[in-house]
């Protein structure tokens, strides 16, 4: 199913975007998946990324680990396998996840969050108000 984006099918590029890839990302991307090592004029025409584009698309690709760019004239660009993306990523998303547990944890059992949260608790015990005592404003219920 081509669409007229190029070689990419429309409900793909949600599935690139999840991947933090952009539409024009993902459309490069992919060409040199299906291509291989390719110029860069060459990549912007069968990808149909504006060419005034391609070389900020090829950049962010590859910050993100996506493609190879070459230093020599005529720059070419290819494509890194995307299972190693999806790997590098995954392991990405743990380490960032086991940061943000440690942090959590160590809020957790500061005693500034043992007091807000027995501040909340008994506060949501009152008729179901949340009427905390540090605001003075006590939120208004929608209908």
């Amino acid at each position: 199913m081509e669409n007229r984006n190029g070689i990419l099918p429309a409900d793909i590029f949600t599935v690139f975007a999840r991947l933090g890839f952009s539409k024009y990302e993902a459309m490069a991307y992919a060409t040199l998946c299906a291509c291989g090592r390719l110029k860069m004029r060459h990549l912007a025409k069968y990808s149909r990324v504006p060419q005034s584009k391609i070389y900020d698309v090829l950049g962010n690709l590859e910050i993100k680990g996506a493609v190879v760019i070459s230093r020599v004239r005529p720059k070419t660009a290819e494509s890194v396998p995307l299972k190693q993306i999806i790997s590098a990523g995954v392991e990405q998303h743990l380490q960032d996840g086991q940061k943000v547990l440690e942090y959590v944890e160590s809020i957790q059992n500061t005693e500034v969050f043992k007091h807000l949260y027995h501040t909340r608790r008994v506060a949501l015990r009152s008729n179901g108000r949340l009427n905390l005592p540090f605001s003075g404003i006590s939120p208004k219920r929608q209908s």
